[in-house]
């Protein structure tokens, strides 16, 4: 092999130009398996008279195509043609890399007609785009070597990036080798965006990387669709949307004269290969808005995708060391707004260069002083480009436009559209961060109103308190109409009792209407959730109810940073399991992955059954303890909370007062 590798080299043979011969050698190289080398082509057959004259006719002849043709009829033994693909593991610290095949790719029949005919088109097509071989091959190189330690991450134009390869470290450009036909690689993607409407852009992106097709990651437009599948079509899309982390609204990082960013993270499953992928993830950068060519490098951008780590799996992750691309990111360590999405998304990842987890990064740079001056705020995505941001713990009050709730019900048919408008008002005037509006009673025995009758309850005091007021409003309601109506009427959340139980569009029509939904737990109707109070666990039942939910609106395209969580205090529990769920609320946190909660102890019943108290509107301070006693995580920290309420001003001030005292060094 190194004989042979020195001749090469003599002769300007690498890569492209010679790419049978190329890959045998790199091949002997990678496995230095003699029974895998008995395999292979004459050249490592024991005629040494055939290897001398082969070696002969290699010095002598000028001719590139010539050489290539003579090395072709040599290097293919009783029509076994074979293409290897490398991929490299390990450590770039370590210097214990494994080179090792993920596949061989038998095509049989030696160099027939189809793959003369694909190697034609091959050349006609870099003849026809100009594409650079050297880029490809110094790719290749570096894969194989993994020794270069000045690798650019995503700073080169995207012209380059269009120039590039498949990725797979071999020097290759065929339109076979962009993606895998075979199986999916998980892949963690850091978002973010600072220009225009961020949460758009961002939804933008992931959307058109769902939609991702065979045309948006080959070199050229100018492909051979008949060339892809045996079936000619994708049956499967190159790209699909696993999981997201939650949003966080962050001060910029090493240009600080811009605005915010909302950054994440996000988990996608991807069947292309890492150059293929970043060339697709620049492509959505440009076509949103982005400017590769003259843009601030880390300055102001509609949107921003990273490669973070690729092939994630439970025994390790992939390396990738190119003039292009670096994997994992180099900037992960050092990069606050990167390693809390990329808890969220998997806390027992390890990096596989420092073999440390995110959290163990965050804590090793916060205690090195490299922690961002403005902490980052998670954020809860509204419409018109606003933020809920929890950097407090929000209190939303309790609007019913009905006769008949079993505490603030307006007593009468027909209050008009004004005096509901107004009492929403003076829920905002006394501290509430979000209006909840609901026209059908969900109390104990409660029977189903029409959805007619709903409507004309809640719409037009939407539409009346949107006009006045920019308050976040959400939408009490079991029924995927009336959220649409209210969405379109102005509101900006949907607060499904629920859960996306009771209406089987309600979820595919909160992710069309791209708003937050609140998914609550409960068993049954309000007419029957009573009876059906059996829990053995009333905890982890109930946790593990909420994230089949929560996955199923993923599923249906809402992500988890849209996707507020509520145990439902009162629904289809009795008086244990309320106070079980309320003293275990940091549990549930955990069991739920950090999802923000929704609680809703106000004026209920078990308060009632403890406090002795028979009047629901006299339960006020009976609410605020048990309002108090669900704000922290289980590190004591104030968690994401929302608190649904009647009396708000009252809770407002003893919440604020209990933040102050957490917060307190």
């Amino acid at each position: 092999c190194t004989f042979y590798t020195n001749i090469m080299k003599r002769l300007g043979i690498s890569g492209a130009a010679n790419r049978p011969y190329h890959s045998i050698v790199q091949s002997c190289y990678c496995t230095k398996d003699t029974s895998f080398v008995k395999q292979r082509p004459l050249l490592f057959s024991s005629s040494f008279t055939w290897w001398i004259i082969q070696s002969f006719l290699l010095v002598m002849i000028s001719s590139t195509r010539l050489r290539l043709n003579l090395l072709s009829l040599c290097c293919y033994r009783h029509h076994n043609p074979f293409k290897t693909t490398h991929i490299l593991e390990g450590t770039t610290n370590g210097s214990s890399y494994n080179h090792y095949y993920s596949t061989i790719i038998s095509r049989g029949g030696g160099q027939d007609d189809k793959l003369q005919k694909q190697q034609q088109q091959q050349r006609q097509r870099r003849k026809m785009t100009g594409i650079n071989e050297n880029i490809s091959n110094e790719i290749g190189s570096n894969v194989i070597a993994a020794t270069n330690n000045k690798s650019v991450h995503a700073c080169a134009t995207f012209e380059k990036y269009n120039d590039l390869g498949d990725g797979d470290g071999d020097g290759d450009d065929s339109l076979l080798l962009p993606i895998d036909e075979h199986s999916y690689h998980n892949v963690y993607i850091a978002v973010g965006s600072n220009m225009g409407d961020r949460f758009v852009n961002l939804m933008t992106a992931l959307s058109m990387l769902e939609n991702t097709e065979v045309n948006d990651v080959l070199l050229s437009p100018e492909h051979d669709n008949k060339a892809w599948t045996p079936s000619n079509q994708q049956e499967e899309p190159l790209i699909r949307i696993a999981r997201t982390s939650f949003l966080r609204e962050t001060a910029p990082m090493y240009v600080t004269n811009q605005p915010s960013f909302l950054n994440g993270a996000v988990q996608i499953q991807t069947k292309l290969t890492p150059h293929a992928l970043l060339r697709r993830l620049k492509d959505v950068e440009t076509k949103i808005g982005r400017d590769l060519n003259h843009g601030t490098r880390y300055g102001p951008r509609p949107i921003d995708l990273d490669i973070l780590y690729y092939g994630v799996a439970t025994d390790g992750m992939k390396i990738w060391n190119s003039s292009i691309l670096e994997i994992p990111h180099p900037r992960i360590p050092e990069r606050t707004f990167v390693l809390s999405p990329l808890m969220d998304l998997n806390r027992n990842v390890v990096h596989p260069i420092n073999k440390m987890t995110p959290g163990e990064m965050l804590s090793k740079l916060r205690s090195n002083g490299g922690d961002d001056e403005i902490p980052a705020v998670q954020v809860l995505p509204l419409p018109r480009g606003r933020m809920l941001a929890f950097n407090q713990t929000h209190i939303m009050g309790i609007l019913n436009v009905t006769p008949d709730s079993f505490s603030d019900g307006s007593g009468q048919e027909k209050e008009s559209v004004d005096e509901a408008v107004q009492r929403a008002l003076d829920l905002v005037k006394d501290g509430a961060t979000i209006i909840d509006i609901g026209g059908e009673s969900t109390r104990p025995g409660a029977k189903e109103v029409g959805i007619d009758v709903e409507l004309k309850r809640t719409i037009p005091v939407i539409q009346k308190l949107r006009q006045v007021s920019n308050v976040p409003i959400s939408i009490d309601t079991r029924h995927s109409q009336v959220a649409r109506a209210a969405i379109e009427a102005g509101a900006d959340i949907v607060n499904d009792v629920s859960g996306g139980t009771f209406d089987p569009l309600m979820f595919a029509t909160v992710a069309e209407l791209r708003v937050p939904i609140i998914i609550m737990h409960m068993r049954g109707t309000p007419e029957t959730m009573q009876s059906m109070t059996v829990y053995e666990d009333v905890v982890s039942e109930v946790s593990f109810a909420l994230n089949r939910q929560s996955k199923a609106a993923e599923e249906c395209g809402i992500p988890r940073w849209m996707q507020v969580l509520d145990p439902g205090i009162g629904f289809a529990k009795d008086l244990e399991h309320n106070l079980s769920l309320l003293k275990h609320a940091s549990t549930i946190r955990k069991l739920v992955d950090d999802v923000p909660l929704l609680l809703g102890p106000s004026r209920k019943g078990f308060i009632g059954k403890i406090t002795g108290e028979t009047i629901a509107k006299e339960r006020d301070f009976g609410t605020l303890a048990a309002c108090l006693a669900c704000l922290v995580d289980e590190k004591g920290i104030v968690a994401p909370t929302i608190l649904r309420v009647h009396n708000v001003k009252g809770v407002a001030q003893g919440v604020r007062i209990m933040e102050a005292i957490l917060n307190a060094k």
